[in-house]
C-alpha cells in the first residue's frame, strides 16, 4: 500500500517529479461532500470541467485563459471599493484530494473575511511537484493583481508544496518576491527539510506561520511533526492543536475508501466538521494579520453556512490585530502579538 505522505520522496526524480512517476500513483481522489461542491465557483460544480482543468495542469500549460488552473474566490466588494483587498490566501490542498474539499474554507475566507483565495488544480491532485515548486503564486497573483501579500496554506501534502515554494522564494535574489509571501500556515503538515530540496529551515527568520494538527490526527507521524516544530520561526510560529480534530477535518471530502486504497487510518474526530473549519480559519487570520498590512475592511461579520447554528464571528479591523469568536460553546482567543492559543469548553 501506498503511505501518502511518503510520496514525496518515493517519487521526486531529481530536482523534480516525473510525469511517469505522477501515473504511478493509485487511480484514486477522495470525492468532496455535496456542501463543498455547492461551495465552489458554478463552473467547477461541473466535474468534467475540473478534469479538464485537471489536464490543462498536467500539460502544464495553465494560463488566465483557463483561470490559471485554479478556482477564483474574489475578495469583498466591500474590501475592493475600500482598498483594503491586499491580502490573498493560496490554498494547497492534501494528496488525492479533490480540490473542491476546501471550497467552503475558500469561500468563508473571502465572503466572511474579506480575502483573495485561490484553489490550484494540480496534476493528478498532488500539490508537490517537485524541488522546483509549483509555479502557481505568479499565476494567483496575476488573477488578483491588487493583492499585495500572500499567505501559503496546505494540507497535509500540500503542506509539502507550499513549504517548497515558501522556500524558493526565500532563496531567490528579488526583494519583490520576499514581499509578495508573507505566511505559512501547515494544516496536518510539517517541515520536511528531507525531500531533497535543500535544507529546508525557517527557524531564523520572522516569517508569521501558523503550524495546525488535530489531536485525533493519526495519518501524520508524530514523531516527525514534532521534529519538525524546529524548522519553524522561533518567535512568529502560532502552534495550535485542534481537541477532538482530526486530519480530514481540515476539508470537507470522503475518505472512507483512503484506508483500503492509500493504507491510512484517520482518527475518529469527536467534534464537529465545522468547529476544525473555524479553527482552521483562525490560524490562517492569525497569520494574515501578522504580515504588515492591515486586514481587509467588511460589513459582514456573521454566516448562515453551520446549519442553523449561530455563530459569531469578528475579524480584525485594521486598527486591531486580534481575533475572536464564539462557535459550538468553543471560545478561541488569538491575539497576533503571542504564539498561544487558548481553548476554553
Amino acid at each position: 500500500m501506498v503511505d501518502l505522505h511518503e510520496l514525496p520522496a518515493l517519487l521526486a526524480v531529481g530536482p523534480f517529479m516525473s510525469s511517469r512517476s505522477l501515473q504511478q500513483l493509485p487511480d484514486y481522489t477522495s470525492p468532496p461532500l455535496s456542501i463543498a461542491i455547492e461551495a465552489a465557483p458554478e463552473k467547477f460544480r461541473d466535474d468534467a470541467y475540473l478534469d479538464q482543468i485537471r489536464e490543462v495542469a498536467v500539460n502544464g500549460t495553465c494560463s488566465l485563459d483557463n483561470t490559471g488552473c485554479q478556482m477564483l474566490f474574489p475578495p469583498t466588494s466591500e474590501a475592493v471599493i475600500s482598498g483594503t483587498a491586499k491580502l490573498g490566501v493560496i490554498i494547497y490542498g492534501g494528496g488525492l484530494v479533490d480540490p473542491r474539499s476546501y471550497s467552503i474554507l475558500a469561500k468563508e475566507l473571502s465572503e466572511i473575511y474579506g480575502l483573495a483565495v485561490t484553489i490550484p488544480i494540480f496534476p493528478y491532485d498532488v500539490a508537490y511537484l517537485g524541488c522546483n515548486g509549483t509555479d502557481r503564486i505568479p499565476l494567483a497573483a496575476a488573477a488578483f493583481p491588487e493583492v499585495e501579500k500572500w499567505v501559503l496554506a496546505g494540507h497535509s501534502m500540500g503542506g509539502i508544496g507550499a513549504q517548497v515554494d515558501l522556500w524558493n522564494i526565500r532563496n531567490e535574489t528579488s526583494e519583490q518576491n520576499l514581499f509578495v509571501v508573507g505566511g505559512l500556515v501547515l494544516l496536518g503538515s510539517y517541515i520536511r527539510p528531507d525531500i531533497g530540496c535543500g535544507n529546508i529551515n525557517f527557524s531564523q527568520t520572522n516569517i508569521p506561520m501558523a503550524s495546525a494538527i488535530g489531536e485525533l490526527d493519526s495519518i501524520v507521524n508524530q514523531t516527525r511533526f514534532n521534529a519538525g516544530q524546529a524548522y519553524l520561526p522561533v518567535n512568529d510560529t502560532f502552534h495550535m492543536e485542534i481537541m477532538g480534530g482530526n486530519h480530514g477535518y481540515f476539508g470537507f471530502y470522503n475518505d472512507s475508501l483512503r484506508t483500503s486504497i492509500l493504507n491510512q487510518n484517520d482518527g475518529e474526530p469527536v467534534i464537529p466538521r465545522n468547529v476544525q473549519k473555524d479553527l482552521t480559519i483562525g490560524a490562517i487570520i492569525h497569520v494574515a494579520s501578522r504580515m504588515g498590512l492591515p486586514l481587509p475592511s467588511f460589513s459582514k461579520a456573521t454566516c448562515d453556512i453551520h446549519d442553523s447554528e449561530d455563530i459569531d464571528e469578528r475579524a480584525s479591523s485594521a486598527s486591531s490585530p486580534s481575533i475572536m469568536w464564539h462557535s459550538y460553546g468553543i471560545i478561541l482567543l488569538a491575539l497576533a502579538s503571542t504564539t498561544s492559543l487558548f481553548i476554553f469548553y
